[in-house]
């Protein structure tokens, strides 16, 4: 019934990441058993119905099985959601509605584009995720990473908010100071993501984020502000385990965005956030090359320029709408910060810890974010920064983020290992 909901199309699968599509689904060694690749056209025969659609290779499939989404097909649902994708209900029974046996694949010998945000389930050796056991955690021969990240939750950057002065290494980058003032951080929790993607909604909701279609994916313009990758570990043609990792702009101390800007449409504000200036932006997407984390979005066309007026109403007043030609990104929802400290002004109170809560935050099922003040000891950003998993994504590239992530944590019974 949501078909004709374009944030929802534009959602990438939590597992696939395919948007605007449902392809079958199959494991590495079935697609190796019948030469299939990615996007290859396949015809299903089942109880004398047949249905030809792309197929997709899962990593933790069913070795023998093929998985079909319902819902998608539709002819007639409205100008979004008409003719995405392919109608698995021509080949579904009433008398086995969720599952079957007898159904015949045979390669068509065409392809089919799929657009996917994320084309590789693996971090090709970087400590991107960082994964232990409670055993692991609970031991003195916990791996380095753990360790390491054990050392970088501690001291100053828990309790205020700004990194050591490193005295024995000179920086190109400019050194900013906070005398005053609220220092807002982050946390994700990884042991906590689902992987659902309701982040990612409620930020294209706030913010004002614009739907791109499928073809926009498909050449990686997608527009969303904070995006979730998917990564598998183990082997993929048995039984991979799966981890999600949500990806906002790091707001970094040492943001290497601000120093290519020509035009100072990037900047630094008195309280850690990056910021976005919008109408100083030129284009010249240098801050989306500096990024490390690839996490800024460029409007290469003027997607609300055909927006209904009866749809600008429904979008935020309170967050600019971007023009063509623009750079956007995650701001920790800084237009729900002013309106708090305003409101707390107005109440004649300091702002207390909870008072703001950024979209993501107040979306998430599974409560993994944590956002604060970083100049609160008490607050709950703070105790999560110094939990003993803390971690800075790609740290070793000395952007300083304020936002962390609490690496996942396993509890295998080792009674069970190796049982299928």
């Amino acid at each position: 019934r949501f078909a004709n909901d374009g944030w929802l199309q534009e959602l990438p699968d939590p597992l696939t990441k395919l948007t605007w599509d449902n392809p079958a689904l199959v494991s590495p060694k079935t697609a190796e058993m019948f030469g299939l690749a990615n996007q290859d056209v396949i015809r299903l025969d089942y109880s004398g119905r047949s249905l030809e659609l792309p197929v997709w290779i899962l990593p933790g499939m069913a070795d023998g099985v093929v998985a079909l989404t319902l819902g998608y097909g539709r002819r007639r649902v409205g100008r979004i959601g008409a003719g995405v994708g392919f109608d698995t209900f021509t080949v579904r029974s009433s008398k086995t509605p969720g599952f079957d046996s007898g159904v015949k694949l045979t390669s068509v010998g065409r392809t089919h584009p799929l657009s996917a945000t994320q084309d590789h389930g693996s971090m090709e050796g970087r400590p991107i995720v960082r994964e232990s056991t409670l055993t692991e955690l609970r031991s003195e021969a916990a791996a380095p990473e753990a360790a390491e990240g054990a050392e970088a939750a501690e001291g100053e950057v828990g309790a205020l908010g700004v990194y050591p002065e490193e005295t024995e290494h000179f920086s190109l980058f400019q050194t900013h100071t906070y005398d005053q003032g609220h220092q807002w951080g982050m946390t994700i929790d990884l042991n906590a993501c689902t992987g659902c993607n309701a982040c990612m909604t409620a930020c294209q909701s706030e913010n004002n984020v614009p739907v791109v279609g499928k073809i926009q994916v498909a050449r990686q313009r997608e527009m969303h502000w904070v995006r979730v990758d998917r990564y598998f570990s183990g082997d993929p043609s048995g039984n991979p385990q799966v981890v999600f990792q949500p990806v906002p702009c790091m707001q970094c101390e040492d943001a290497p965005c601000e120093q290519v800007c020509p035009v100072a449409a990037t900047v630094h504000d008195g309280e850690g956030l990056n910021v976005m200036v919008y109408n100083r932006c030129i284009g010249t997407r240098y801050c989306s090359n500096n990024c490390p984390y690839k996490v800024r979005r460029f409007n290469f066309f003027n997607f609300t320029k055909d927006t209904p007026a009866v749809l600008k109403l429904a979008m935020n007043p309170d967050v600019t709408v971007r023009a063509r030609g623009v750079m956007e990104k995650c701001t920790y929802c800084t237009q729900r910060i002013n309106r708090v400290r305003i409101d707390a002004k107005l109440a004649g109170r300091a702002l207390r810890d909870g008072d703001v809560k950024t979209a993501c935050q107040q979306a998430c099922p599974a409560s993994a974010i944590e956002f604060g003040d970083l100049r609160d000891p008490s607050s709950r950003v703070v105790k999560a920064k110094a939990d003993p998993r803390n971690y800075a994504l790609l740290e070793e590239l000395n952007t300083k983020p304020r936002t962390t992530y609490l690496a996942k944590v396993r509890n295998p019974n080792p009674d069970l290992e190796g049982v299928v």
